[in-house]
């Protein structure tokens, strides 16, 4: 095996041990069984636990395919979360929050979210405000109804048909879309 193949399997069994159950309880040995190398090899290719966890937790930011008129961005944004939701796959949005309190430099994993969430949400809804003030009041509302459905169980979806949240939830995302490109 190469050094190249198995960085690649060591960064995939990290980025899966990671996101399942946080940097803090993971062990390298556990993700050097998972990539089927060897705990020094892991430390010789990464460094430490935290570098590995730096490299492995990639920041994904769920507004790629959103080529859409402004009017619809809304709409789309709580579709992508109740559409994740009824796939029953990892919502983006709802690990932020695990993410940064299992970091071994939380302020730091912190901050490089946030920027990174704001800016894609900025560039999205057109949002020039000197602080972003419509993206952060979009990413909070995206946040809160990722984690209200996922940790708390809002919106349910044996209760509640995905087109009813969409219709309740939307709108109000809808709001601080508009008021953005009226502030632009």
């Amino acid at each position: 095996m190469s050094a190249i193949d198995g960085r690649g399997r060591i960064r995939q069994a990290a980025s899966a041990l990671f996101g399942e159950r946080g940097f803090h309880d993971v062990t390298v040995r556990e993700i050097a069984e998972a990539a089927q190398v060897s705990p020094a090899l892991v430390i010789k290719l990464f460094g430490s636990k935290a570098e590995l966890y730096t490299v492995a937790s990639t920041i994904t930011v769920p507004l790629a395919d959103l080529d859409l008129p402004r009017e619809r961005l809304g709409r789309a944004l709580v579709q992508q979360i109740l559409n994740r939701r009824d796939a029953a796959v990892v919502d983006p949005w709802e690990t932020l929050v695990p993410r940064i309190r299992q970091s071994p430099t939380p302020e730091v994993t912190q901050r490089e979210l946030r920027e990174t969430y704001l800016a894609g949400l900025a560039r999205t809804i057109a949002d020039t405000t000197a602080d972003r003030r419509h993206a952060s009041a979009v990413a909070c509302q995206l946040l809160g109804l990722a984690e209200g459905i996922r940790v708390l169980g809002y919106f349910a979806a044996e209760d509640f048909d995905a087109d009813e949240v969409v219709e309740q939830y939307a709108a109000a995302v809808q709001l601080h879309i508009d008021r953005a490109g009226a502030s632009g």
